[in-house]
């Protein structure tokens, strides 16, 4: 049969964009759970689980839950992505949504009970009714799910959109012209439940490639000119939307109505430790609970919250109610600014309030656990039937921390696949590897069509590698090669022509 090399230059070219984008990430994050504090950084909404760390796996155990969501230590990001997760086989629970989220857009995956839908909207005006466009949809696997993996890239305008599972290329699709705002926003897990049953979610490992969406790791800044700034709500669904977004600068609390609504907020700069959280604002309708802190889950946080004419400092370990460290009255009509910090020493972890630059109250938590002293800054108002509060500003200085593993490509971590001499070949060939890293790096070879067809490794010692090809087990024809480190740095793809 002859080769038409034609078509395989034309699919080489597809293949070339798709692996030579691979490095549009700056950072990665992965963590295997080896380590019982490796949850320690991580957020779940979740009001009713138990969340520990055993066997390698982060174990979600709840005895029941409607949906809850689930944010990794990173904070937002922007541009490509890659998102894998790995579950174990003795899950009990219904995947919901695996994507990233803005304040009011949406792309990811989709749990429904066809299959597995990716969807997209750019403005998210109902949570119980959205509208989402609708990308691809797949029936659920024959096999038992391990891993799945979403995966972005940005290529002249269009975002290519691909689904892995159990580490095999599954669907993908491109959204066109793609508008900036679907490119930002916060990594979101979302699980439930049928009838608001159990739950038991065992997760094995996560990595994350991706380009962190602020520029410094120490102060962040939002005067709500953004009206998709990628804080991402959640609370009450019913009136989520039209109870809490961004307009004319200001972040509104606005709802009259149910007395059990809860509309909360987590920001964008993933787990923090020290932190001082300055926030400008008018209002003063509220007749519930407000409160703002660092937070693991509904059972362990540090805050502050306001209820009637009083405001409390305090924490919660695992108890159904917070321990009250110091409280004092507070008249909130004259508050237009309140300013709330947490800092470490020793053990010990200090909490000062101060309104409109006044000191209020401070209280110490002595001896605190691991899991209180780093955490998402999130908060709200719950349970509140008249509500009508803005922030004008938010100032966030903190001290960026994360759980895990969590790396930084700096240029002598990058690695160069230099092109293979000679090329055309016909028996073997010399590929030399560039490499800052220490460690185990891979040489994979593709076909034109996307096929690993040949992989070896070998031990880097930061210098430079060669490595001799056997090209004689290879057809003729258009390859491509690049080279991966165990830690997940990708080079560049070459070109290789084999003709026998």
């Amino acid at each position: 049969m002859k080769t038409n090399y034609a078509l395989l230059f034309a699919l080489s070219l597809l293949l070339m964009v798709h692996i030579s984008s691979a490095q549009n990430f700056t950072e990665t994050y992965h963590t295997s759970f080896d380590n019982p504090e490796d949850a320690n950084g991580w957020f779940f909404t979740s009001t009713a689980a138990t969340i520990s760390v055993a066997n390698s796996q982060l174990i979600f155990d709840s005895p029941h839950e409607d949906f809850f969501h689930i944010f990794s230590p990173i904070g937002a990001v922007q541009g490509d992505f890659a998102y894998r997760l790995a579950i174990g086989s003795d899950a009990e629970v219904e995947l919901g949504f695996m994507g990233i989220a803005g304040f009011k857009t949406l792309l990811g995956l989709l749990g429904t009970e066809e299959g597995i839908e990716v969807v997209y909207t750019y403005d998210l005006i109902s949570y119980s009714e959205p509208q989402l466009t609708t990308l691809f949809s797949v029936p659920d696997p024959t096999t038992e799910i391990n891993s799945i993996e979403l995966e972005t890239r940005l290529i002249a305008g269009d975002l290519l959109v691909y689904l892995f599972i159990n580490d095999e290329l599954y669907q993908s699709g491109t959204i066109e012209s793609v508008g900036p705002d679907l490119l930002y926003g916060q990594l979101v897990l979302g699980f439930g439940a049928e009838n608001d049953g159990p739950i038991y979610l065992p997760i094995s490992e996560v990595t994350i490639h991706y380009n962190p969406y602020s520029s410094t790791r120490s102060v962040f800044t939002d005067t709500f000119d953004n009206p998709n700034s990628p804080w991402f709500r959640f609370g009450e669904y019913d009136y989520l939307a039209e109870g809490l977004y961004i307009m004319e600068g200001k972040l509104n609390f606005h709802h009259f109505g149910d007395a059990d609504s809860r509309f909360l907020v987590v920001s964008p700069v993933g787990a923090v430790g020290d932190f001082t959280l300055t926030i400008e604002s008018s209002g003063t309708d509220m007749n519930g609970t407000g409160s703002f802190g660092r937070i693991f889950d509904s059972y362990h946080f540090a805050a502050v919250w306001y209820e009637d004419d009083e405001v409390y400092l305090g924490y919660n370990y695992g108890s159904p109610e917070p321990q009250v460290l110091a409280f004092a009255t507070a008249n909130m009509e004259n508050v237009s600014s309140i300013q709330f910090s947490i800092n470490q020493a020793g053990n010990d972890l200090l909490m000062s309030l101060y309104h409109n630059d006044q000191f209020v109250i401070n209280a110490t938590i002595p001896n605190a656990p691991s899991r209180l002293r780093n955490g998402h800054i999130a908060g709200g108002y719950e349970l509140a039937s008249e509500l009508n509060i803005w922030f004008e500003e938010v100032n966030l200085t903190y001290e960026k921390t994360t759980v895990g593993i969590i790396e930084y490509p700096s240029e002598k971590e990058q690695m160069l696949a230099v092109q293979n001499n000679p090329n055309p070949c016909s028996a073997y060939t010399n590929i030399s590897i560039e490499s800052g890293i220490n460690g185990l790096i891979s040489l994979l070879v593709y076909d034109a069509y996307g096929k690993l067809v040949h992989s070896e490794s070998v031990n880097s010692t930061r210098e430079v590698m060669t490595i001799r090809l056997n090209t004689k087990q290879l057809s003729s024809g258009i390859y491509y090669y690049q080279a991966v480190s165990s830690k997940g740095f990708t080079s560049k793809a070459k070109k290789l022509i084999v003709c026998h």
